[in-house]
């Protein structure tokens, strides 16, 4: 067992009773939360709803700069200038293909590097900070060429101090080998962030290239994709044994299984966005991974076996 998975730490005590959040580390030893809050079509609730998740104890965030589908410019009114060096802010360059062309945050006819640049510009503006823990792509651009174009503007960010770290999102293990190993991308990604049900075999690959090399592996549509696995024997078992409910906190013994997926990874792990809308799913998700380690081996080797992980 991977003793900086399981590492726990507090919380912010902004509630009567702090909540055990633990972190993965990434490659430049910086620490990552074990859940994100995800901001994706929180429209004009995301500022309640981020106030929420942050005062029930949540460390991080993650949003995008696109209009279509997230509202980052709100999410900076719920983050108190205090607590910013607490939280790990996360967003993302999303490509001309994944954006709204009536209500873009740049000009579709720049080229991708001007793109870049004023993406990066309007997320920092947008989320009053002067650094961003983390920008991904929102997923790969046309070509490999195109996205080692993009790729090189964000590593311009990385060498002023701005963006922290690199990631990239909605991707196969193909793409993901060609960014990784081509001699223009000198900073690597550190984090994948990717669809986890059974279409992709529950990304099991680009999991495994990540375990390899230390990084941060995202977990999204973890409940929504896989009605199947809520109601497998294995997650009912967990939800009653370890949370003591196993009809109500199938969701939260879900999201238990895919966390301890990084079990034994030499830095790096799994990390699960967490979109509930509902505060009290937020204060009883934080709570359940705080028993992370209270998941039995053979629970986790049964669950691997589901989603042929073995």
């Amino acid at each position: 067992m991977n003793p900086r998975l399981f590492s726990a730490r507090r919380t912010m005590a902004s509630t009567s009773t702090a909540t055990p959040t633990q972190y993965l580390t990434l490659p430049t030893s910086r620490h990552h939360p074990l859940l994100l809050y995800g901001t994706a079509w929180k429209t004009t609730s995301t500022t309640p709803l981020v106030t929420s998740a942050l005062q029930a104890g949540f460390k991080g965030i993650d949003t995008a700069c696109q209009p279509k589908h997230y509202r980052e410019d709100l999410v900076s009114p719920a983050i108190p200038p205090s607590l910013r060096d607490q939280l790990f802010i996360q967003t993302k360059f999303t490509p001309p293909s994944g954006q709204d062309p009536q209500n873009s945050p740049y000009d579709f006819e720049l080229p991708v590097e001007e793109q870049v640049k004023t993406s990066v510009a309007t997320s920092l503006r947008n989320l009053g900070t002067s650094y961003l823990d983390a920008v991904l792509l929102h997923s790969p651009l046309p070509t490999v060429a195109e996205t080692v174009k993009a790729w090189k503007v964000l590593q311009e960010f990385v060498e002023a101090g701005t963006i922290r770290h690199l990631g990239i999102s909605n991707v196969s293990l193909k793409q993901l080998t060609a960014l990784y190993s081509h001699p223009e991308v000198t900073t690597k990604p550190s984090i994948i962030q990717n669809r986890f049900y059974p279409a992709t075999k529950w990304d099991r690959d680009v999991r495994r290239f990540c375990k390899e090399r230390g990084m941060v592996w995202q977990s999204f549509w973890t409940l929504t994709g896989n009605p199947g696995l809520l109601r497998s024997e294995v997650v009912g078992r967990v939800a009653g044994g370890v949370l003591g409910d196993e009809m109500a906190r199938r969701e939260e013994a879900l999201y238990l299984l895919v966390l301890a997926l990084g079990r034994g990874w030499e830095g790096g792990g799994v990390c699960v966005l967490d979109g509930t809308t509902r505060v009290e799913g937020m204060r009883g998700d934080l709570e359940a991974v705080g028993k992370l380690a209270e998941v039995e081996e053979r629970d986790v080797l049964e669950f691997r076996g589901l989603i042929e992980d073995l």
